[in-house]
């Protein structure tokens, strides 16, 4: 392993990255105002974590660095699934928001007609990158699988459907941590477990431990730094539910118990992983 430090890996591979995102999807879609709306959000500026993880897990089970490429359409992939739920989570009959990473929401700046359709464009390409890759059979089957059952109706949308079905209500803590579980671990969880299989690593349950507890600190960490602000008073959140302090003791746990797992996996490094949880101190 030549690079041991997650911030360092994701500032080596990201730019080439972006230029892949962009650069493939100009090229396959023709019709301009979609491809307009698909790259506005596309390249809104989000930090291409889940893509990256995936990555670094690939890395991480001995691929080189510039063999990284070629699982490039599989990462490209979970970023377009991650993309499209964002463009549909900002309309008026979802979370209507206006704004997204400081710019206007797509549905704002094309319209609510064109967003919607930018969003199902990033849904199916990200199936069509996956199908098109150089990667065997296999290892593309288990993409799509793991992929569908974690952003699909068993696991992303699913959540979804909860947020905006109960948000007049509070829930309770189970009721969060399995809507949040749904909503945003879910597909952390498929970034890393489709890095596993794509490199050719034996799935362990501490690897999915790891990015289960991963995948909800993620989201236990957003609620704390939104804390506070208008827009978050009345929805449902760790912190608005059983507090700030017990909602910090809870990502500290969740931090802790996913160092504990990963450092339990074997024929890995796991200087990348380990090194990942530094994001949640920050």
């Amino acid at each position: 392993m030549e690079i041991k430090d997650f911030k360092k890996f994701h500032e080596k591979v990201l730019p080439e990255f972006n230029d892949f995102l962009t650069t493939k999807i100009t090229s396959e879609i023709k019709q301009p105002t979609l491809r307009d709306a698909m790259l506005y959000s596309v390249n809104a500026g989000g930090k291409r974590v889940r893509p990256i993880l995936m990555l670094a897990v690939v890395y991480s089970c001995g691929v080189k660095l510039e063999d990284l490429h070629k699982y490039y359409d599989i990462a490209g992939a979970i970023e377009l699934i991650h993309t499209y739920s964002l463009i549909h989570d900002d309309l008026p009959e979802m979370d209507n928001d206006d704004y997204r990473r400081g710019k206007l929401s797509n549905h704002k700046k094309f319209g609510v007609g064109p967003a919607v359709l930018a969003g199902d464009g990033l849904l199916t390409q990200a199936f069509y990158w996956i199908a098109k890759s150089s990667l065997d059979t296999s290892k593309r089957m288990a993409a799509v699988r793991i992929l569908a059952h974690n952003a699909g109706p068993m696991g992303m949308v699913a959540g979804q459907m909860t947020d905006i079905t109960k948000e007049d209500r509070q829930l309770n803590e189970e009721e969060l941590t399995d809507l949040h579980r749904q909503k945003t671990a879910d597909l952390i969880v498929a970034a890393i477990t489709i890095g596993a299989f794509c490199a050719d690593h034996s799935l362990s349950t501490n690897l999915v431990d790891y990015a289960n507890k991963v995948g909800l600190a993620f989201q236990v960490k957003d609620d704390l730094d939104d804390f506070g602000s208008v827009e978050d008073a009345d929805k449902n959140t760790f912190p608005n539910l059983i507090g700030k302090d017990a909602t910090e003791d809870r990502l500290r746990n969740l931090v802790k118990d996913a160092l504990n797992a990963v450092l339990k996996e074997e024929k890995f490094d796991k200087n990348l992983m380990v090194s990942f949880l530094d994001y949640f101190k920050d």
